[in-house]
């Protein structure tokens, strides 16, 4: 694929890079420990985040690879187990298993909404919404 560069003017790139901080700083204050998320908002940045980190091995489906990667569609794990036990997996990974640690890639964000997420797709309808630091909602 090409490298295309434009050149512009001064006021143009700074106009950009303007527009870019201000893209960031929203970014940022979406992410915000201080807003309230609603469930189809944790459900929609959990889709994406599963989507991404976990759906290769866990499958975009839920039912996983059985017996390396189980299965989170019905499983006694993600519809009536215990939240913190569900984080703990997520945030450092299950030793002797293929299941990686994912607290360092994820920010708390991130980790409330796809656990919100794995707990209520693909039928499981907990109804449990995690919060940024895993309380629940």
């Amino acid at each position: 694929m090409p490298i295309v560069v434009e050149a512009v003017s001064k006021e143009k790139y700074a106009a950009w890079v303007d527009g870019k901080k201000e893209a960031a700083t929203a970014a940022l204050a979406e992410a915000s420990a201080d807003k309230t998320w609603s469930m189809d908002e944790l459900m929609a940045r959990g889709e994406q985040v599963y989507n991404t980190a976990c759906g290769a091995c866990h499958q975009p489906t839920g039912l996983g690879l059985p017996p390396a990667f189980p299965a989170l569609k019905g499983s006694a794990f993600t519809t009536t187990g215990e939240i913190s036990a569900h984080l703990d997996i997520i945030i450092n990974g299950k030793p002797g298993t293929a299941m990686a640690a994912w607290g360092a890639q994820l920010n708390d964000l991130e980790i409330a909404a796809v656990t919100t997420y794995e707990r209520n797709a693909w039928g499981n309808d907990t109804g449990d919404m995690v919060r940024q630091g895993g309380s629940q909602q």
